[in-house]
């Protein structure tokens, strides 16, 4: 039972050692490159990875591969369980015609769902081709020796195949139109920079509001609206997207196909680099840690910030994170209740415990002279009844446990019992009946 919707830092674009492009990476072996990767990870409270690569997840399977050995990995032993806990997201990322201002190709991702892979090869590396050869290993292997005929190693033919495969829109597109399952587990998402992003094509996002009716105007239209969100952390592009700059909503929507969520990551092509992004422009995003959670994203873009502090942070002194109910004979749940560090909302019907449980909250938190004096109002419900060998464990954010058996660790909390307000509101009816 999980504490629903909370603000969490995601590194939605990280690539690994082997990667297909810039490797800098120094670790020995691709182990020990995953023990560094998931130190920092846990270091700066990471909850989602985007494992990133050019035309491949093979090194997302390397990571997931690794995590079915952690727990004989003794580097991690400590920290184990919360490593197991980080989500991760295949990033595949793609160069794509037309070329940019500066000569560059624009890079587009694609985010998929972890629970789709199984088929992609079908579905996806198969499907798009660059002069007949197909988007798979084999392909870009027999496309880097029909580029360089002198190569004959089929892992530096395989590089030589990623340097030059290309796509285009149309192909994206048309590739999405053909085969809607495909379309709803994959999250397109376009880099927005002057050197390598759709904005390339005309320098900056400025432009996009003087639409000319050029040729590359319609091209960018359309790779924005093949694009769910924008890789781009600076404030006039997250601003623009949101249709409160420049254009309004509608035109926004009007020119991109719907207001976009920008995100952002550290890029990172060395260990140095691993979840740093510039400027500390870190990604936080309120959702659950999965793939729906980071779709709920395009339909409420207001869920992304991007900044160094946590937003809506609170003091974890206050935060209420979890309460346990301890009782031998079954006779409340074992599992521990998670709370939201917003407002929660207790549901259910007649008698079945809501009441209880703001009781067992109240009593186990506040000290027992506080508790007395708000339960001395007539009527009130008490629940002395309770089986004797019960206990409860409150457990705040920052890690201290307030018990129910016992005086210490006690808080201060405002606690309205189920008959408070109503014994207030007949106490002051028999006052008003007495003095007429």
């Amino acid at each position: 039972m999980n504490r629903g919707s909370e603000w969490n830092r995601w590194d939605l674009h990280v690539h690994t050692k082997n990667t297909n492009k810039n490797d800098q990476f120094t670790s020995a072996t691709f182990d020990e490159f995953c023990i560094e990767f998931f130190k920092k990870a846990i270091e700066k409270e990471i909850r989602v990875i985007g494992v990133t690569d050019y035309f491949s997840i093979e090194n997302y399977l390397k990571v997931k591969d690794f995590l079915t050995r952690i727990d004989s990995i003794v580097p991690l032993i400590d920290i184990k369980e919360d490593v197991k806990n980080i989500y991760l997201i295949p990033n595949i990322e793609l160069r794509m015609l037309p070329s940019t201002g500066s000569g560059k190709l624009i890079n587009i991702h694609c985010l998929f769902n972890p629970d789709y892979i199984d088929k992609l090869e079908d579905d996806f590396f198969s499907t798009l081709e660059f002069n007949s050869f197909k988007m798979t290993r084999s392909g870009m292997i027999r496309l880097g020796k029909d580029m360089d005929s002198n190569l004959e190693n089929d892992e530096i033919a395989y590089r030589n195949g990623i340097n030059n495969f290309l796509i285009t829109p149309d192909q994206l597109e048309s590739l999405f139109n053909k085969n809607s399952e495909l379309r709803s587990n994959t999250i397109t998402v376009v880099s927005n920079n002057s050197t390598d992003g759709a904005s390339g094509l005309q320098k900056h996002y400025e432009l996009f509001e003087h639409d000319n009716g050029s040729s590359l105007d319609g091209i960018r239209k359309k790779i924005y609206n093949l694009s769910n969100m924008i890789f781009s952390g600076r404030k006039g592009d997250i601003e623009y997207f949101l249709g409160r700059k420049g254009d309004t909503k509608e035109e926004v929507i009007q020119k991109c196909g719907s207001l976009k969520p920008c995100i952002h990551g550290s890029d990172a092509h060395s260990e140095e680099k691993l979840f740093e992004p510039d400027l500390e422009r870190y990604c936080w995003i309120k959702g659950t840690t999965s793939f729906e959670g980071l779709k709920q994203v395009m339909y409420e873009p207001e869920r992304v910030k991007i900044q160094e502090e946590k937003p809506e942070k609170k003091k974890e002194y206050d935060v209420i994170k979890s309460i346990k109910i301890i009782n031998t004979n079954n006779t409340f749940t074992l599992n521990e209740i998670s709370f939201n560090s917003n407002l929660n909302s207790i549901v259910g019907g007649k008698s079945s415990g809501k009441s209880l449980l703001l009781y067992l909250l109240a009593k186990t938190i506040l000290s027992q002279e506080k508790f007395e004096e708000i339960s001395k109002y007539e009527n009130f419900v008490n629940y002395d009844e309770l089986p004797k060998d019960i206990d409860c464990e409150v457990i705040w954010d920052d890690g201290i446990i307030s018990n129910l058996s016992s005086n210490k660790n006690k808080r201060y909390i405002e606690y309205i019992p189920q008959m408070f307000l109503n014994n207030i509101a007949e106490d002051k009816k028999k006052y008003h009946l007495l003095k007429q």
